[in-house]
């Protein structure tokens, strides 16, 4: 059987495992009335009624698996629109996922140490959203018609009281009575399980499900219908909230990856943080 590759804009790492899938689901439906009161308070106390269109971060990239610890810099950038790109510069190489997301399509370009971009299937690209660093542009998100959220309720995490929401993709054709079957799919494929403390609203956590690719034909999806258990779970935790352009910003990234047995985990400290510069993403022109 050839090597199964995870993607992984958090680990950028090869994974030769199975991982099981352990995101929560809730019944699928546009926003309720709860959730977008949430999300509206918590994007007023991250962003204080600034836009942004778009974000750029740097910062110190620690990665540690099976095979040890790299340590590099990381460079991301994300935009109010749909796109995202995070480049690692490692001992090993320099890698770049760049993602898009519109309101019919989404798409991923991986690029490693060679230099040489590879278009990567699309159940690959349907998660993470390509803001999965900056939580406020994937809050911001659930107002759009292209997308749906729930509030799930109030839980503890680690001792803290949090509101748990749900937000995931749909895209366009899927407006009116799409069948169980099809709100399920995107539900599943897309979901993001994102968690505020309830007396600041700022977000401590995200959760999200990464679905891998065969690097020897990465246009081509492993499994037809997500949900096996090929998929990865991820887990963001952000700290460190400081005040940026009259933003709230996390400049500590902590990331879970388990896939099977693996188990990968990296960290980002953010150096610097700027907002609205004109930053744009373009997706590189595909070798494959």
């Amino acid at each position: 059987m050839r090597a199964r590759r995870l993607a992984s804009v958090v680990c950028l790492v090869s994974l030769s495992t199975s991982a099981q899938s352990s995101s929560s689901s809730v019944t699928g439906a546009p926003t309720t009335v709860q959730a977008a009161s949430i999300i509206g308070q918590s994007l007023t106390a991250l962003n204080g009624g600034l836009p942004v269109s778009d974000v750029t971060m740097k910062g110190a990239y620690t990665v540690t698996d099976a095979q040890g610890t790299q340590s590099g810099t990381i460079t991301l950038v994300a935009t109010a629109s749909g796109q995202g790109q995070s480049t690692v510069n490692l001992p090993s190489g320099s890698y770049t996922e760049t993602r898009s997301i519109s309101s019919s399509s989404a798409g991923m370009i991986e690029t490693g140490p060679d230099g040489v971009p590879h278009a990567i299937s699309t159940q690959t690209a349907l998660s993470p959203n390509p803001a999965w660093f900056y939580p406020a542009l994937v809050l911001a998100s659930a107002s759009s018609p292209n997308y749906a959220s729930s509030y799930v309720g109030q839980e503890t995490l680690d001792g803290e009281t949090v509101h748990h929401l749900a937000v995931w993709w749909l895209p366009a054709g899927s407006s009116g009575p799409p069948s169980p079957t099809l709100t399920r799919f995107w539900q599943q494929a897309t979901q993001h399980d994102i968690y505020l403390n309830v007396s600041s609203l700022l977000p401590v956590s995200m959760t999200f499900l990464l679905h891998p690719y065969d690097p020897n034909n990465p246009g081509k999806p492993l499994v037809t219908y997500r949900g096996s258990s090929l998929d990865g779970t991820v887990e963001l935790r952000f700290s460190d909230y400081q005040q940026v352009q009259g933003r709230l910003v996390a400049l500590h990234i902590h990331s879970t990856l388990k896939a099977g047995a693996r188990f990968v985990t990296s960290d980002i400290q953010v150096s610097s943080v700027a907002f609205n510069t004109g930053a744009t993403v373009a997706m590189p022109t595909a070798v494959n």
